[in-house]
């Protein structure tokens, strides 16, 4: 009778240091680049010594959208990347530790970025920032380069085709940012010159603005006779 009393109590115990051993989460937050945070999550005991567990995570951005979550153990550091477009504004981190809660705010601030590759002879340029992608690319076809000024609403995308008498090349590109120094070995090119070709995805009036304006031009001239026709037959 006496074991059993004493294996209760020890039991009890156990569960009652288990439940106040943790006291605080502390969360640290380290700015790597514009797109890219390091977090660590500590927990500490009453007397603020580290202590070891499993830890839930979420990570929200401005509009309160879970963007990531998921475990991490106390102490180790979580690489977060941010996601196409980011919304700018406070972000938030919140760690979560049985009945223990915490979080931390983080700022994402102008992120100027694109995402640039080759698909056969097409340079595809998409704007994964959060402001305007306005900057010249600097595109050598072997020997020989080319500019191209490139503006991007967030989220366009635009395209490239690369022209060459034909044969095999290596393409550079550079748009100033370290992301955006790249080679592309043996690409074949074909074409009377070296030259960039800009390509207009969509519709013929997409793609031939100045049709647009013609038939734009004849639907109101159109509209402008009949109705002068309609006013002079009710003024009769």
């Amino acid at each position: 009778m006496k074991k059993c009393f004493v294996a209760l109590l020890v039991f009890v115990l156990l569960i009652f240091l288990e439940n106040i051993s943790a006291e605080r989460l502390e969360i640290q937050i380290n700015k790597i680049k514009e797109d890219n945070f390091k977090f660590k999550i500590f927990l500490y005991d009453d007397e603020n010594n580290f202590l070891e567990g499993n830890i839930e995570y979420v990570i929200e951005n401005y509009y309160s959208d879970i963007i990531e979550k998921g475990n991490v153990d106390s102490g180790k550091e979580i690489n977060f990347k941010l996601p196409k477009n980011p919304v700018q504004g406070p972000w938030k981190i919140t760690a979560k530790y049985k009945n223990f809660e915490s979080n931390q705010l983080f700022n994402v601030g102008d992120i100027e970025k694109a995402d640039i590759k080759l698909e056969k002879d097409y340079l595809i340029i998409e704007n994964i920032g959060n402001v305007p992608y306005d900057r010249n690319i600097l595109i050598y076809i072997g020997q020989d380069h080319q500019t191209a000024r490139m503006y991007l609403e967030v989220g366009q995308i635009k395209k490239i085709r690369l022209t060459a008498p034909e044969g095999v090349y290596t393409i550079r590109v550079d748009d100033g940012t370290e992301e955006n120094k790249l080679t592309f070995d043996n690409v074949a090119l074909t074409g009377n010159v070296v030259g960039l070709e800009r390509v207009v995805e969509g519709n013929v009036f997409k793609r031939y603005p100045l049709i647009s304006l013609f038939f734009g031009t004849i639907i109101i001239t159109a509209i402008v006779i009949f109705v002068l026709k309609i006013r002079k037959k009710y003024i009769k």
